[in-house]
């Protein structure tokens, strides 16, 4: 039997791994950020392979030096993201998971009330509502192209296919995407 809830309540309790999934979402799928290092290491390739063409006395050493930098630089930005996303779970004290924010999906919108300061979101309208991403354990809910609530599965007084259905009726298929 289906129920057509008029409000969702979600209190949203967060862990390293969630966070983690989403930061990894956030900035190589949605954002695309892993394209420039890939085109980065194809220039050096090239250069490096254009190098050793050339076949002059110093090609294999010009060669090997591009080669370092573009798997290296790359690399550098990848650790570093990583190192980024670890000391950002670790300052918001996800381990063990915690109770971050309580979010109420409603008719008219979208309020979180962030359970540390117990203050409350003024309603966000539907129609300001980016879009939202249903991602394995956890959906994503951008109310602003910087800002998303995650809404992991299981914890909403509701089941996980109807805050899905509840956020495309209210959101609209097209702004949906999983």
């Amino acid at each position: 039997m289906e129920t057509n809830p008029e409000m969702i309540t979600i209190p949203v309790k967060l862990d390293e791994k969630t966070f983690r999934h989403f930061a990894y979402f956030d900035m190589f799928i949605l954002r695309k950020k892993w394209i420039r290092p890939v085109v980065f290491f194809l220039i050096m390739t090239a250069f490096a392979f254009a190098a050793l063409l050339i076949r002059k006395e110093q090609s294999g050493m010009i060669a090997a030096v591009l080669l370092v930098i573009g798997i290296g630089l790359p690399l550098v930005y990848a650790g570093s993201f990583l190192s980024q996303v670890n000391m950002q779970a670790v300052s918001r004290k996800l381990k063990p998971a915690r109770y971050v924010y309580t979010v109420t999906l409603g008719g008219e919108g979208v309020t979180a009330k962030d359970n540390g300061k117990n203050e409350e979101t003024p309603v966000i309208p539907w129609e300001k509502v980016q879009r939202a991403f249903r991602r394995k354990g956890c959906i994503y809910l951008y109310v602003t192209a910087a800002k998303a609530f995650l809404l992991p599965a299981g914890q909403a007084d509701a089941p996980d296919h109807e805050v899905w259905d509840f956020i495309q009726d209210h959101l609209g298929a097209d702004k949906c995407k999983g």
